[in-house]
């Protein structure tokens, strides 16, 4: 009888981006398709650059149902040169170096789904592999390495943020948790024309002549427990009046029977997925792709609507 592999459970986090051109002229959607027939094609080292002391490079590319829903997956990895783990046994305290060649790695890794109809990019979410920032990077030194300067594109990747955050956080039943954050505080600057508990609350800690304020009230640990919605719902719209006047500002949803957090001033789109991965084994890129695509695609899970909805440009047809 085959011994049966043990797994653990991982949660992975996609944010969704779109992708824009930017000169001195005029700002556009961009197409990753165009870009991706810039990279090399020859040895797949052509395709590394450096970044923060590491490698990272595009592993490869495909198309996925041309016919259907044309999606573009794309692999990037992470080529780390520092930082490396340590290598330790159950039984023995000391540590050791990862085993590596000199030509090897520690590689960490993040996929993307492309798609060419609204310019959004799907992106895995790894703090170990490319931040958005370095994938910016990456895709704006293969975009203008052969053009003049005056020629040069800034490609961005601008985060899509919900349009009904408000509204999701004023309709949520049962609260388990309200923060928020204010802007630096400036004698006259408006906070004073709040009312009830958020205002007693901000009258009370500018006594202390900070410049912010930060303030988390949460509920037992009990699932039954929950805050006072009317005083919360209270502050939230008071919060919604005034945002210039916030940096951030979350409601934690128990509606769903597990704590959802809803981020109310510039709350990203995004979305999870568990993975089951064997121990001691890396979470198989193909397979975090396959369930990308499944994500989003319209004939199966449709997160594309949810995208399309908040989306401020689309590309022209």
């Amino acid at each position: 009888m085959a011994k049966k592999t043990k797994t653990q459970e991982k949660k992975v986090n996609f944010d969704f981006f779109q992708v824009w051109s930017k000169t001195a002229e005029e700002e556009k959607v961009f197409d990753i398709d165009d870009w991706v027939e810039k990279l090399p094609s020859g040895k797949l080292e052509e395709r590394n650059i450096r970044y923060n002391g590491d490698i990272i490079r595009c592993d490869n590319y495909y198309v996925t149902h041309p016919e259907k829903n044309p999606f573009t997956l794309l692999h990037f990895t992470r080529l780390r040169n520092s930082s490396a783990p340590a290598v330790a046994s159950i039984n023995v305290p000391e540590l050791n170096d990862v085993d590596l060649k000199e030509d090897e790695y520690i590689a960490e890794d993040v996929s993307s789904l492309f798609d060419y109809t609204n310019s959004v990019l799907m992106f895995q979410r790894n703090a170990f592999s490319l931040s958005i920032t370095s994938l910016a990077q990456y895709v704006n030194y293969f975009w203008n390495r052969d053009r003049a300067e005056n020629e040069s594109e800034l490609i961005e990747f601008r985060p899509i943020l919900r349009k009904d955050a408000f509204k999701a956080g004023l309709g949520t039943k049962h609260i388990n948790k309200f923060s928020f954050k204010t802007a630096n505080i400036v004698p006259g600057s408006g906070f004073k024309l709040f009312q009830g508990a958020l205002g007693s609350t901000i009258d009370a800690m500018e006594k202390y002549s900070g410049v912010s304020i930060e303030v988390t009230i949460s509920t037992r640990q009990s699932k039954k427990s929950v805050l006072d919605r009317s005083e919360v719902v209270e502050t939230i719209k008071a919060i919604q009046q005034q945002q210039s006047l916030f940096k951030k500002a979350t409601v934690v949803s128990g509606d769903s029977g597990k704590s959802v957090p809803i981020e109310l001033i510039n709350g990203r789109v995004e979305t999870s997925q568990m993975f089951n991965v064997p121990l001691k084994a890396y979470l198989d890129p193909e397979t975090v792709q396959q369930d990308m695509n499944e994500i989003y695609s319209p004939d199966e899970e449709n997160f594309k609507a949810t995208v399309d909805k908040n989306l401020n440009a689309k590309p022209t047809e």
